[in-house]
């Protein structure tokens, strides 16, 4: 028996995902620390599975060096250059790395003529970094320094850029004693000459030393296609649009402030970040960033649930935001249009849950992400389409504070009409049987239910949450006079606002309005009162 125990164990270890809890570190000086080219690399990363759920967290410091070297009066004799080895530890010991990708030798060679003494503290500084990091098992990638005055080579009067060649060659020597190396500078002069050839005003770094963002995006290819060839796995290159690239950096700076304060270092100057126990799961770093309806859209997961969230392109005041509870993407006229008035639109994948309490779990939990990660407004406008009204009422009445209003559209509210088809409807019987499963009730349960949204309207009335409903007069599927009237006659005799627009002749289709402008004003007459 324990033999057998034992090769279950091995099959079971041999069929776990190899990478399952990566953690990667970049580790730098002032130019991978502006954050732009390790964030494309990071978004290039988790767009492979073994990266795809990774914490991935910039290090860089400004001013570091790996060597402990400072010239005299650095930073107007302010404060010596600080060095990677007096706070290494702490960040291996705190974070705990698998993988850390290095770039060091800008400021190593102290920004004078090649001199022995710091070629050797550059090589010694570097040695301890791998020793240090083999030591926790980390796998260990060194990224040789990027170009000096590569815009103006004549003003390099004392051959900084060779100093820095000199670092680079040696990094690349160690190939041969089994390091992982990319070498960006070739590929980065290449493209520097390329671009100027095209674009003759082209200006890769004003100062010499720190690219623009088009040279943070050829570091970027650099190491990309770098990594692919360490790990023979090709990677995409292709980079996102700038909104959502603007939301990859500011996400990125989260972590890389809060990492920074927690692990400690000697440089000044330094954002003060959040504790690291406060950061949010960083839903934005792994997210799938696509475009949609005119917005940038990110999809991720949510207890083990798809999810999304769709931002605009330029935020309204406070972040509004319209969650869609079923359906996404149908009829969608109207959440475009929000989009284009500063909205963004959510949505998590609860189908076949029928606004049963476990739905409501998985939407709080979804709330709670994207309201924290993305800092949306703490109300949001519900948006429940069919049976999606189920999910839209139900969550309201649990959380009737972070509700700004609801707007429904031919809406279940009342599980009895649909799917169970006890009245004029003719229901659905798998989805009944679904629905039963899902609330854990027998039929007679079910039928005696008193949790419906027709029977649940008090604590929105109290709270004036508003509500739009859009319905066909002829819903044959979901009758108006057993789901909205009711709720429609309960809402105003108990005092709370409600507006229901009639499509004569209309059935359960088509939903929406082919023009949403009312919809879109009554949200927006909403949002404005607020803002």
């Amino acid at each position: 028996m324990k033999a057998i125990y034992s090769l279950i164990l091995i099959v079971l270890l041999a069929l776990t995902p190899a990478f399952s809890r990566e953690k990667v570190a970049f580790l730098g000086d002032s130019i991978p620390y502006a954050g732009q080219w390790p964030a494309l690399v990071e978004n290039a990363l988790r767009q492979t599975p073994r990266f795809a759920d990774a914490e991935i967290v910039n290090f860089c410091l400004p001013s570091e060096t790996v060597s402990g070297l400072s010239e005299p009066g650095h930073a107007g004799g302010a404060f010596p250059r600080p060095c990677l080895h007096d706070r290494l530890d702490n960040i291996l010991k705190l974070y705990h790395p698998t993988v850390i990708i290095a770039c060091y030798g800008m400021n190593d060679g102290i920004y004078m003529p090649l001199d022995q003494k710091c070629l050797k503290a550059y090589q010694k500084g570097i040695n301890l970094l791998k020793k240090k990091a083999e030591a926790i098992k980390a796998e260990i990638i060194f990224v040789t320094p990027p170009l000096f005055r590569a815009d103006h080579p004549e003003t390099d009067t004392d051959s900084y850029n060779n100093v820095l060649e000199t670092f680079g060659t040696w990094l690349v020597d160690q190939k041969k004693s089994g390091w992982k190396i990319i070498d960006i500078r070739p590929s980065l002069q290449k493209d520097i000459e390329q671009e100027k050839q095209t674009h003759p005003d082209f200006v890769y770094a004003g100062d010499g030393v720190h690219p623009a963002e088009r040279g943070h995006e050829m570091i970027a290819h650099a190491v990309i296609d770098g990594l692919s060839t360490v790990w023979n796995t090709p990677l995409p290159q292709d980079f996102p649009d700038a909104p959502a690239r603007r939301q990859l950096y500011d996400n990125a700076a989260l972590y890389k402030f809060a990492w920074l304060s927690a692990a400690g270092h000697k440089r000044p100057g330094i954002p003060q970040g959040i504790p690291i126990d406060k950061l949010p799961p960083d839903v934005i770093g792994k997210a799938t960033v696509s475009n949609w309806g005119g917005g940038i859209r990110h999809d991720f997961t949510v207890a083990g649930k798809q999810a999304l969230l769709v931002l605009p392109q330029q935020w309204a005041q406070g972040k509004p935001w319209i969650w869609r509870t079923e359906f996404f993407g149908h009829e969608p006229q109207a959440d475009q249009a929000l989009l284009k008035q500063g909205f963004a639109v959510g949505y998590i994948d609860v189908s076949n849950m029928y606004g049963a309490p476990k739905a409501l779990d998985i939407m709080d939990e979804y709330y709670q992400i994207v309201t924290k990660a993305y800092g949306l407004s703490p109300k949001t406008v519900l948006e429940g389409f069919s049976r999606g009204g189920l999910f839209a009422y139900n969550w309201a009445s649990r959380h009737p504070g972070q509700v700004m209003a609801l707007y429904v559209d031919a809406p279940v509210c009342d599980f009895k009409s649909w799917p169970a088809g006890k009245g004029k409807s003719n229901g659905s019987p798998e989805d009944w049987k679904r629905l039963l499963e899902v609330y854990g009730m027998t039929e007679t349960e079910a039928l005696a239910y008193k949790g419906n949204p027709v029977d649940n309207l008090n604590v929105l009335a109290k709270a004036r949450i508003p509500i739009l409903a859009v319905v066909g007069d002829a819903d044959d599927v979901v009758p108006v006079e057993e789901n909205t009237a009711i709720v429609e006659t309960r809402y105003k005799k108990l005092g709370g606002p409600i507006t229901v627009i009639h499509k004569p002749g209309c059935g359960h289709h088509p939903h929406s309005l082919k023009d949403p402008a009312p919809i879109v004003d009554f949200i927006m007459n909403i949002y404005s009162k607020k803002h």
